[in-house]
């Protein structure tokens, strides 16, 4: 019963994304936590964004079928990541500073959108 869903690359991509989120969303809300007090969460964040690509890359890799070089994978994995972290550059300060919600809330609703919109472009650019 499993077995189609694990040879299905979509099916792959949203567990790896899950994963991706649960890890960015755990480094991010441990620096938060730890130095929240004394780091902007926009440094979080991009700390957090970094470490999570290396962590994930791997996994994306396998899912994807990459074959090329590892580094000039990475490179262009890590570019489709700026664009998840550009959203959240961009709607954290909206969402705290303007709508007022606490900083885990908010990063965790910026989270649920970024797999849905790098999944194109992983298949198409990242790992072609």
């Amino acid at each position: 019963m499993l077995r189609p869903l694990l040879n299905d690359r979509r099916a792959l991509y949203v567990l790896a994304g899950g994963c991706g989120a649960v890890v960015y969303y755990g480094l991010f809300s441990a620096g938060w936590l730890i130095a929240g007090h004394r780091t902007p969460y926009l440094l979080i964040a991009v700390l957090a964004n970094a470490a999570t690509a290396l962590i994930t890359y791997p996994a994306y890799r396998r899912i994807f079928g990459g074959t090329g070089s590892w580094g000039a994978g990475l490179a262009r994995f890590y570019l489709v990541s700026l664009g998840s972290l550009a959203c959240t550059l961009v709607g954290l300060p909206l969402l705290v500073e303007t709508a007022g919600l606490p900083v885990l809330p908010a990063q965790a609703l910026i989270i649920v959108v970024a797999p849905v919109i790098t999944y194109q472009l992983h298949r198409g650019w990242s790992f072609r």
